[in-house]
């Protein structure tokens, strides 16, 4: 039987924010606040998420989904279609059916990328002068602790357990948690762990003594774009040291997957494809298995590529062919690779703004006094004006 508005992530998704003291399932999901007295079922079988499941089972579009409801009116290929992994939905609506827990910690990063906002970056909150309010309880952390233990060492499959942030290797939490994991069935987890790869030196070490302790280990790199326009977009970027260590996490012997993902965005089109060869010239000289995902900028709907003329499909093109090029056999899911780039061109354009130079003109110029935002104003120029 056919549901087009189930997503098998209604059953197998937990992602909880400590910081802002809530908890959903999906990244693209509304999230709900923790209540004030719960048990750890409330992490996998709450009346909200049954009633969730329910709904989409019955062909409504439920409002915890309004992100992709939203791109499937506008003709966008929604994320529910390229993450779903069910066909037929069997599974009772009160039978979670773990397999992603995805956890951010808090804001702490050492970067403030131009798509990004102070919730995610404690460099941006410290640039604006704004103080974000911290909502982490130790109540939640303790139920979650439990919930953890119970659903890692009874489950009959594998279960991934996601970090993001903020920069997670920044994060004192992050550490804390990490000591608290390493007491579970280690055989039955895979720690991912989403990062800048910006990360200095002492902290860099302190990850891999962390990730010696865990069983298996993927990393999941954050960029999109390619060196000097890398380091304009993404504030607070070495180059350098990025490189270095995506090369540590390639040798790295509990490192057993690694997943670029690429944020599509208008100022990293330009060099998308630049970023997209590197990618596969870095890992040509290793055996370590690797692919590319990534997401789209929606917030600020001014660097979001639906407004670009469909002129700009041409850098994402570029991409693509490099991608079909390829022969590297440590590169997998070449399907979902090309299925997300080809995403990425539905959406050039199927929101066209005339004035879309203007328009990131003015997002871009009251932030000159904290970033070098004049110096980004060529990569909207017309196309065949970046080399």
């Amino acid at each position: 039987m056919s549901h087009p508005t189930a997503c098998s992530k209604s059953w197998t998704d937990v992602n909880i924010n400590f910081k802002r003291g809530k908890m959903g399932h999906c990244c693209k999901a509304e999230l709900h606040p923790f209540p004030d007295e719960y048990t750890k079922d409330f992490f996998t079988n709450s009346e909200l998420i049954q009633k969730r499941r329910q709904d989409t089972l019955n062909g409504i579009q439920h409002p915890d989904c309004q992100t992709c409801w939203a791109d499937v009116n506008n003709g966008i290929t929604p994320f529910k279609d390229l993450m779903n992994e069910w066909h037929n939905f069997d599974q009772p609506i009160d039978k979670p059916h773990i397999e992603y827990i995805e956890v951010e910690l808090d804001n702490t990063c050492d970067l403030s990328c131009l798509y990004c906002n102070v919730d995610q970056s404690s460099k941006i909150a410290q640039e604006e002068g704004i103080i974000v309010p911290d909502m982490t309880r130790q109540k939640d952390i303790d139920i979650y602790k439990e919930w953890l233990k119970d659903t890692v060492n009874n489950s009959p499959r594998n279960i991934t357990l996601a970090f993001m942030g903020g920069e997670p290797t920044a994060s004192k939490l992050f550490y804390e948690l990490i000591e608290y994991i390493v007491t579970l069935d280690a055989s039955k987890l895979t720690l991912q762990v989403t990062t800048n790869c910006n990360t200095k030196d002492f902290l860099f070490n302190k990850f891999l003594d962390a990730i010696d302790k865990v069983g298996s280990v993927e990393i999941n790199i954050s960029n999109e774009s390619f060196k000097e326009d890398s380091k304009l977009i993404r504030y607070g970027l070495d180059w350098d040291r990025f490189e270095k260590n995506v090369r540590a996490y390639a040798l790295h012997k509990k490192v057993t997957f690694i997943s670029f993902d690429t944020t599509m965005n208008i100022l990293a089109l330009p060099t998308y494809s630049k970023y997209i060869q590197w990618i596969y010239d870095t890992m040509s000289e290793y055996n370590k298995p690797f692919s590319i995902s990534g997401d789209m900028v929606v917030i600020p709907n001014e660097l979001d590529i639906a407004i670009l003329p469909a002129s700009f499909k041409t850098y994402i093109d570029q991409a693509i062919q490099i991608v079909n090029e390829n022969q590297l056999p440590n590169c997998i899911s070449k399907d979902k690779i090309l299925s997300f780039m080809e995403s990425g061109i539905d959406r050039v354009s199927s929101n066209y703004k005339e004035d879309y130079k203007n328009i990131v003109r003015q997002f871009l110029e009251p932030k000159q006094k904290y970033k070098n935002t004049d110096k980004l104003m060529r990569l909207i120029e017309p196309l065949g004006a970046i080399q």
